[in-house]
């Protein structure tokens, strides 16, 4: 039997006219280390927002760990919902903010937060309002990963973190995933970014789920064909684009780098290569507004 950790069913929300969840569907497996990913305003927020509490649904509903994290505060001492902008103890300084923490999450690893704030040079006497917005990214990151909450939310967690801190901050977080197992989802537009830390990907684009999938899965959803015959595969019913400009011709379709149909185009000189996930996760969503730049030069 499968255990969910967070199951949104059917959740709608709405700001005003502009709907920022139109349905969203998807039943998140325990223990993994899961991407939400999707554009700015795909509801990535929204959600984590109706998580915790802090937006109530117009319809529709989300259970964690099997019950309401906003009522029921065994199961909201299980949820940390942490961002890079976090607007909590901007005039306190960062040991005041660890020792919050410590009060407010059972699981709170006081001394591994110290020690991981002394790894990235975080000094705790500062207040948080004169960190830089790397340095608040990682402050609130190290808090977060220290709650090992069975259900941790970061919401677009790396901003503004400098390359050698960003990938010190990757290691910590797979390292301590597999030290103190828990559901860890992370939001982000730049998927290239937090792909090796994947092991599954949520899509939703405008409010609604396009898929959820193993992070392998993802990697054989598509593939390009490079070659100058695409209009002899015109309505065939695998291929997802067709692409001709000054750049060459080529076409997305589904399906794996091994799959029956590649191997045919490869058969009749086309050059086949895989599509990466973060590719992958906008030809699904977005690649129709490259017809919209025609309109430039028309």
């Amino acid at each position: 039997m499968t255990n969910y950790s967070i199951i949104s069913d059917n959740l709608k929300l709405s700001y005003g006219k502009k709907e920022a969840l139109r349905g969203l569907n998807f039943s998140l497996n325990e223990n993994q280390i899961i991407g939400l990913i999707g554009s700015n305003g795909s509801g990535k927020t929204t959600f984590f927002n109706v998580c915790v509490g802090n937006l109530s649904p117009k319809s529709g509903s989300v259970t964690i760990l099997g019950g309401n994290a906003t009522k029921d505060i065994s199961i909201n001492e299980e949820v940390i919902y942490s961002m890079h902008n976090l607007p909590v103890g901007d005039s306190f300084k960062l040991k005041n903010v660890v020792e919050f923490y410590n009060i407010t999450y059972p699981h709170f690893d006081k001394d591994f937060a110290l020690k991981l704030l002394e790894i990235f040079s975080l000094p705790i006497n500062k207040k948080v309002s004169s960190l830089s917005q790397g340095m608040k990214s990682l402050f609130h990151l190290s808090c977060a990963i220290a709650t090992r909450a069975k259900v941790t939310l970061l919401d677009e967690p790396f901003i503004g973190i400098d390359i050698e801190r960003r990938k010190l901050s990757y290691e910590v977080l797979l390292r301590d995933f597999m030290e103190y197992p828990r559901t860890i989802v992370i939001s982000s537009h730049n998927l290239s970014e937090i792909e090796n830390l994947l092991s599954e990907i949520v899509l939703i684009h405008e409010g609604k789920t396009i898929f959820y999938k193993d992070i392998d899965s993802v990697r054989e959803l598509l593939f390009r064909a490079d070659g100058d015959n695409i209009d002899e595969y015109s309505g065939n019913e695998n291929i997802l684009i067709t692409k001709k400009g000054e750049l060459g011709n080529y076409l997305i379709a589904h399906g794996s780098v091994n799959s029956t149909f590649a191997k045919e185009l490869a058969d009749n000189g086309f050059k086949i290569s895989p599509v990466s996930p973060e590719d992958a996760c906008v030809y699904y969503t977005t690649y129709d507004k490259e017809r919209d730049l025609e309109c430039l030069w028309n």
